[in-house]
């Protein structure tokens, strides 16, 4: 009996030396696997519209699908290259303990929550781990914002950092609300939409945007490269962030003198986005020369989609084009999929390759060339389908081309994720 607890004791223990050791790089590959994981879910989804899979319940796919993509996938990533930011870890070296706990908690809730929503959609299980998964975000918010004040980090990207840790709270309020409505069965189909949008906006143009950007100006600080007029350029964007959920809800009736401030705040944010890319030209030669090949191309394409995004978003304030594209739902899902895709998603690995999280060979180059080539065309054919759905003029075989344009995002994500487990290829 006393061998067996010994024994028990021992296993622990080797159990908690592994958890600890577990490097930066490791728990980035980690993430690609879970993007993995959110792609074929994605591929999933698309072959249910084909095919009739009785046992799939598309709803609960969606829920799974969208669920883990931002807890398992970007946050896990975000909160692991944030903390190394903090703390200045390379790849090969461990986090402190108690974020270790702390991204494990994370995992856990979302594994949780991709098993429950996947059999039960909005039910018991998968309600207790979304909550875990909050509580936790509260517990990492807590501690990293401590943390930042005796970091050795560069003083722009702590900034950026802090108004990314307060919109990852803040985003939590639309969850809350949404689960009010729920408990109390309140139907009223604007107000849920209008708590999914809350937290949609303040975790894509929050919490994602102001950490990638916290990130970048980390790895720009220590390549000694100045950004110009970059306190002007974080102001605009925290304040307008704040602003810009309007946009959401244009839909809702809203006085004159809000809308005026909303279309200031749209254009406000442009300037700002315009100021970024200016300075960033400017250091262009000395940005060539510092970047591989494979993270200078996937960050033109990144700015080209946030670019993208934000002339998009400049049309949206147009109250007409504002209610007809957030009532169409290939629309909706398009531009989710651009912010997801190929700004934040496309960001997070190249930066993986800047920080040498990420491994560079043949196989890595080539895989992230066909993800790259999935998410144009995922884009491209999103984008055809809801033109075509205005147009009242739907084009054959577009679902079927949706379901290959998530196959060869599952193939880039694939390659991507094996290159890794090679040394040499």
């Amino acid at each position: 009996m006393h061998r067996e607890r010994e024994s028990i004791h021992s296993s622990r223990r080797d159990i908690v030396t592994v958890l600890k050791h577990i490097s930066v790089r490791q728990w980035v590959v980690l993430a690609l696997f879970n993007l993995l994981l959110v792609a074929a879910l994605g591929l999933l989804m698309r072959l249910k519209v084909l095919l009739p899979l009785p046992s799939i319940n598309q709803k609960f796919l969606l829920h799974a699908h969208s669920h883990f993509a931002f807890s398992g996938w970007v946050s896990h990533a975000l909160m692991v290259l944030v903390v190394a930011m903090v703390f200045n870890r390379k790849q090969h070296d461990s986090l402190p303990w108690k974020y270790q706990l702390t991204i494990i908690g994370n995992l856990l809730a979302s594994y949780g929550m991709l098993i429950g929503f996947f059999l039960q959609g909005y039910g018991l299980y998968s309600i207790i781990a979304s909550s875990a998964g909050v509580v936790i975000s509260y517990i990492f918010a807590a501690m990293c914002w401590r943390d930042l004040s005796k970091s050795n980090s560069s003083p722009l990207a702590r900034r950026w950092l802090r108004a990314a840790l307060v919109f990852l709270v803040l985003s939590s309020i639309g969850t809350f609300y949404l689960a009010h409505l729920m408990t109390s069965n309140n139907m009223d189909s604007r107000l849920q939409l209008a708590a999914v949008y809350f937290y949609l906006h303040f975790q894509y143009n929050g919490w994602f945007f102001f950490a990638c950007m916290a990130l970048l100006y980390h790895w720009l600080h220590q390549k000694d490269i100045i950004i110009n007029h970059s306190k002007t350029i974080f102001w605009l964007f925290a304040i307008t962030c704040l602003v810009n959920y309007l946009l959401s809800v244009l839909w809702w009736d809203m006085p004159i003198w809000l809308y005026i401030g909303l279309v200031a705040a749209v254009i406000a944010q442009s300037i700002a986005w315009g100021l970024w890319l200016r300075s960033c030209t400017a250091n262009l030669l000395q940005l060539k020369h510092l970047l591989v090949a494979v993270a200078k191309w996937l960050l033109l394409g990144v700015a080209i989609a946030a670019t993208i995004k934000f002339i998009l978003q400049g049309l949206s304030v147009i109250p007409s084009l504002s209610q007809l594209s957030y009532s169409f739902r290939p629309i909706v899902i398009g531009y989710l999929h651009l912010v997801l895709l190929a700004v934040i998603s496309l960001f997070v690995i190249a930066y993986g390759y800047m920080h040498g999280c990420l491994r560079i060979n043949r196989l890595a180059r080539w895989s992230t060339t066909v993800l790259v080539i999935g998410v144009i065309l995922n884009e491209l054919l999103l984008m055809t389908q809801g033109i075509s759905g205005l147009a009242r003029t739907p084009i054959n075989h577009i679902p079927l081309l949706l379901a290959a344009a998530a196959g060869i995002l599952l193939l880039g994500i694939m390659g991507i994720f094996l290159s890794q487990r090679k040394r040499h290829f």
